[in-house]
């Protein structure tokens, strides 16, 4: 027994040493078969997750891939060279599983010659190169490439089949290029993406069902384009998608339809885009863990019921928006597993308790914001004096910003009996300043504020009327009670609106100044007669409306009724006829609204000529007609006179001297019995013409 386990040690260790010495021969025989300037060794390349026989001939100023790269290289780095293209640069690798292009000057792929003999290829950068398109069949061959990149390049325009059999590809990195759109026709093929990321790009609209084909995509990221919209169904066919970016775009609406289609989403991203406001049920019946809406230069308030129904919902990031003023107390409805809600470096003054009411266990982070430490803030000091389930982080930096003989102390420094339990409003939001607006424009009216007890809001209106339910119609509507949009703004729309806050202890006014200007279309005549006028209009604005009102009437009359003329907004002049002589008429440009109200854009004063104006112009016509008819005849006479005077000449230059067409023809062998009949005949013209 002793001696079969002494055998199999034995045999064991030979094998080891077989292994070792296999190696270290592969390995020699490896390094002299290297080319120059390249380093070839085995080592563990991250792409595969493997250790492969590597070749590394990066940032050697090579223009072409150099002779003697082994066979059987498996990694091949080409990065920070001087290729312009790849025709015929690259040797035939039947091994290689990884190829990196990264940093050279590739102005061109072509269509299909490049890449056919790397079969077996998995991952291919060509990041940092200089071609504009990728045309179809560039990549075919590669069908088993898991690993794609191709960013910080000038990539502009990508055939719709380029992609084309890329059933394995699991990560595609389209990164800081100037793609203006994404066509779906890309994706249809790529059944087992995972990660997308087309981030630093120039796209501005996501279209209804441009990601449908991947159904396993995990991670979509579009932050840093120029998004402004996207379809209702513009995520549809993600059902396995876990987070999306979308920050740092044009988007000044929560896309609350899109996103819920994503059934399985864990973070929603949203920073740095122009949303001025989070509005009842932007963010609803979501199975989101994380949500983001942060670094915002618009966001002023938070409406109630702003996030609803939200069930695994556990962190809220709402920080550095340096406008955020006001959160409502009911912001948060059916949010109970609310964990963490970060709203640092804002312009909230106070926030109420109801936010974290029968929440446990909840961290706040509100340093870094103007705080107001008078009866809205009492909850916090206690908070902070006694052990509760709300956890303030960084609570050395909540700073007093007023009451003024309070500023710059911090919360916690304060004794809470010096604290009121009650106190009067306080308006926050945007208010006491002048907005100014284009007639047919709208604007949205907000206005919140704080106090125990509650305060209630409302609206004066610059008649003096204090704006209710009752006041609802096409043009003023109410959204609550502290919150209302005027439609299709006219300039007497304005006005001075103010804000009133009203609790027992006392009340608040706050000023909102509308200013509404006419857009930029002007009127002027072009010329005058006795009955018409024609008026032309210029200006930036002239294609704002699709038709636009003449309208025209006497000046001075009792009545404000004006004749109206309709034109299309591609007319640019117009002909009024029928006028009165020798009246002044008040000439108008106008749109309507929706209550068929004509808004003046620009006005004019014209007045028509005399009735001798209108004989004065026929005359004048006919003695220039007649004169031009003169004209005509007496240069027909004249040119009839020239063509005379030039063909009679012409006649006599061959006929003058007709002894020489005699001697010519006698040259000729003319008989002499038909010259005398030959003078008679040439000479009859002329008797005839004397």
């Amino acid at each position: 027994m002793a001696s079969v386990k002494g055998y199999l040690m034995h045999l064991l260790v030979q094998i080891f040493i077989f292994v070792f010495m296999w190696k270290v021969v592969a390995l020699k025989t490896l390094g002299s078969l290297c080319p120059d300037r390249c380093n070839c060794s085995q080592r563990f390349s991250s792409g595969l997750k493997a250790k492969v026989l590597t070749v590394n001939c990066s940032y050697q100023n090579l223009k072409n891939a150099p002779l003697g790269i082994p066979s059987k290289t498996q990694s091949l780095f080409l990065s920070g060279n001087r290729f312009l293209d790849l025709f015929n640069k690259l040797p035939e690798l039947p091994q290689l599983m990884e190829l990196d292009l990264s940093n050279n000057n590739i102005k061109r792929l072509g269509r299909g010659t490049i890449f056919q003999n790397f079969s077996r290829l998995k991952v291919l950068d060509l990041s940092n190169n200089k071609f504009k398109t990728l045309f179809n069949g560039v990549f075919r061959g590669i069908h088993r490439l898991e690993r794609l990149t191709i960013a910080n390049g000038n990539l502009k325009f990508i055939d719709e089949r380029v992609f084309e059999g890329m059933k394995i590809l699991r990560y595609l990195n389209l990164k800081n290029n100037q793609i203006h759109s994404i066509a779906p026709e890309w994706f249809l093929d790529m059944i087992n993406l995972e990660i997308l990321e087309i981030d630093h790009n120039e796209i501005s609209y996501i279209s209804s069902g441009t990601f449908s084909s991947l159904a396993n995509l995990l991670n979509l990221s579009l932050t840093n384009n120029q998004i402004r919209g996207m379809s209702d169904n513009a995520f549809v066919g993600l059902h396995k998608l876990k987070s999306i970016f979308l920050g740092n775009n044009y988007i000044q609406h929560v896309p609350s339809a899109p996103v819920q289609s994503l059934k399985k989403l864990k973070l929603l991203n949203l920073d740095s885009n122009p949303i001025p406001l989070l509005y009842t049920r932007d963010f609803v019946n979501l199975s989101v863990v994380e949500l983001s809406v942060s670094n915002s230069t618009s966001l002023t308030l938070i409406d109630e019921g702003a996030f609803w129904d939200l069930p695994s919902l556990e962190s809220i990031h709402l920080q550095n928006n340096y406008h955020l003023q006001f959160i409502d107390p009911e912001a948060f409805i059916k949010v109970p597993n609310l964990r963490f809600l970060n709203l640092s470096n804002n312009n909230i003054s106070a926030i109420s308790q109801n936010i974290v009411k029968q929440r446990t266990n909840v961290q706040i982070s509100l340093s870094g914001n103007p705080l107001l430490c008078d009866c809205n803030l009492r909850w916090i000091k206690e908070a902070l004096d006694n052990s509760s389930t709300v956890v303030f982080i960084e609570s050395d930096n909540l700073l007093c910003k007023q009451p003024e003989e309070v500023s710059n102390t911090r919360l916690q420094d304060l004794d809470l009996g010096n604290m009121p339990v009650q106190c009067a409003p306080v308006l926050v939001g945007p208010v006491n300043q002048t907005v100014e607006k284009t007639i047919g424009e709208f604007h949205i009216f907000e206005c919140r504020a704080f106090g125990n007890p509650s305060p209630s809001v409302y609206w004066v209106l610059p008649s003096g009327k204090m704006l209710n339910d009752t006041t609802n119609d096409i043009h003023i509507q109410m959204k609550q009670p502290e919150s209302f949009v005027i439609f299709h703004l006219k300039p007497n729309d304005s006005g001075v609106y103010s804000c009133v806050a009203e609790n027992v202890l006392g009340q608040a006014v706050g000023a909102i100044r509308l200013l509404v200007d006419s857009i930029d279309i002007n009127i002027f005549p072009q010329r005058v007669s006795s009955t018409f006028v024609t008026v032309v209009w210029n200006g930036t604005a002239r294609n704002t409306y699709p038709e636009y009102d003449l309208l025209y009437r006497i000046e001075g009359e009792k009545t404000d009724r004006y004749e109206t003329v309709t034109v299309s907004y591609i007319f640019r002049s117009y002909t009024i006829n029928n006028l009165q002589p020798e009246t002044t008429y008040k000439i108008c440009i106008a749109v309507k609204d929706d209550e068929g109200e004509n808004l003046k854009l620009s006005c004019t004063h014209v007045k028509t000529q005399d009735a001798n104006f209108i004989m004065q112009g026929i005359q004048t016509t006919s003695n220039v007609a007649i004169a031009v008819v003169l004209g005509i005849i007496s240069g027909m006479v004249i040119i009839i006179c020239f063509v005379s005077v030039a063909a009679r000449k012409y006649r006599q230059r061959h006929y003058e001297t007709p002894q020489k067409s005699l001697i010519s023809n006698m040259a000729h062998g003319t008989p002499p019995e038909n010259v005398s009949s030959l003078i008679v005949t040439r000479t009859e013209p002329c008797l005839e013409q004397d």
